[in-house]
């Protein structure tokens, strides 16, 4: 009886492996920039004090400010903590080189998603009188670029070699969250059809607005409580499938959630 009971001990433990991770759901972590001289334009502003004498990055969404320089630190130590089984970031500058360092530390390459790029709308994103939007704005605008020195860290995405088609110039806010809320659902359909109930990480790079519509669309309502608030700069939330499908929210602004 003892050799059949040790025999009956590797199945035991593979049969359990595999229902513990049955349940496992696909885990979508989003994290924002690294503050940008765009994100302090304003404080300078309040200040008075002549545009000539502001430094360099003042305004400048394609420069971080020193505290945001200092950030890039904290994300390379914060998402040193998980190992992701795909990677995607907005073609902007400030959201790319936010996760450059990781990318680096880890012998990674991501994926340029324009549809992950900043955008208007977060809070009108779940109204159900936007407008409907004609589809053949997606891949539709400039080519993505991405610079030379850059093109070991990323690659386009098949498909997604162009940005969207801009909106016009005279859009209503309607308009322009209409624009947003259709390409954050084909962000989100490529994810689910990528990775849809399996036992994935990702990770999103990207920017606060259009990380609270990818968010709101996500769970499907507004989140509450601390979620109400706006990403921080290098701040992760994080969202698991369950198993009708549907996310469940895990963390905001680096905590657990609800908050414990």
């Amino acid at each position: 009886m003892q050799p059949t009971r040790l025999k009956l001990i590797p199945a035991v433990l593979i049969l359990l492996f595999c229902l513990s991770h049955a349940d496992a759901g696909l885990k979508i972590y989003y994290i924002r920039h690294a503050e940008g001289g765009h994100n302090v334009k304003a404080d300078w502003e309040e200040k008075g004090i002549p545009k000539s004498e502001w430094p360099e990055y003042v305004g400048n969404s394609d420069m971080f400010t020193p505290k945001g320089e200092k950030q890039l630190d904290e994300a390379l130590e914060k998402l040193k903590n998980y190992e992701f089984d795909f990677i995607a970031s907005s073609p902007l500058w400030r959201a790319r080189n936010t996760i450059i360092p990781y990318l680096k530390a880890t012998d990674q390459k991501a994926e340029v998603w324009p549809e992950l790029k900043e955008g208007k709308g977060m809070t009108l994103i779940l109204s159900d009188k936007l407008p409907k939007v004609n589809r053949t704005i997606l891949n539709e605008g400039d080519p993505v670029h991405i610079p030379k020195k850059e093109r070991k860290y990323f690659d386009r995405r098949e498909r997604g070699k162009r940005h969207y088609r801009k909106y016009p110039s005279d859009s209503s806010d309607e308009l322009k969250t209409a624009y947003m809320k259709h390409v954050t659902e084909h962000a989100i359909d490529i994810i689910e059809e990528k990775f849809g109930e399996k036992d994935k990480s990702i990770l999103l790079a990207g920017h606060n607005s259009a990380g609270v519509s990818l968010l709101k669309l996500l769970l499907g309502e507004e989140p509450g409580g601390p979620a109400r608030s706006g990403i921080h700069n290098v701040a992760i939330w994080m969202v698991e499938q369950q198993k009708d499908g549907s996310y469940e929210l895990k963390i905001y602004n680096d905590a657990p959630f609800p908050a414990e």
